[in-house]
């Protein structure tokens, strides 16, 4: 018996499915939900959401950059500001992203929206060529 999940983000609904398991990255660290979890609402930091689909009982595996989940003993909703499902994923952009940002990194001072704004697109390339991995 598993329940539903749905994963939004501002311009789109990216998924409603029913599943077994949902693993969030919270903002202390990732969390796993499976029925009848007790209720939370929670921030998201950027990371992976993976689940198990009720039906074909596969993983599925997308990149999220922060945002909200709720999850209530029935259902787990996903506020999403971006998702990436791991098959949509260019790694050698990814690749290319990593080494821009490391470089404005290294030289940037840290509390500038350019070292800031470095820094979030060097923590999802890395994100999103780990769920990469994870996919094959």
């Amino acid at each position: 018996m598993g329940f539903s999940l749905e994963i939004v983000t501002p311009d789109r609904l990216v998924i409603i499915d029913e599943v077994e398991k949902v693993v969030c990255p919270g903002a202390e660290g990732e969390f796993g939900v499976l029925p009848n979890h007790v209720p939370l609402i929670t921030k998201m930091r950027i990371g992976e959401v993976r689940y198990i689909d009720s039906t074909m009982k596969n993983e599925h595996i997308l990149v999220v950059t922060g945002g909200y989940v709720e999850v209530t003993d029935k259902k787990v909703i996903v506020l999403a500001e971006q998702c990436i499902r791991a098959r949509d994923i260019d790694k050698v952009q990814e690749e290319i992203n990593v080494q821009k940002a490391e470089e404005i990194l290294k030289t940037a001072e840290k509390s500038t929206e350019e070292y800031l704004n470095a820094k979030k697109t060097y923590d999802l390339a890395k994100a999103q060529l780990k769920a990469l991995e994870k996919t094959g």
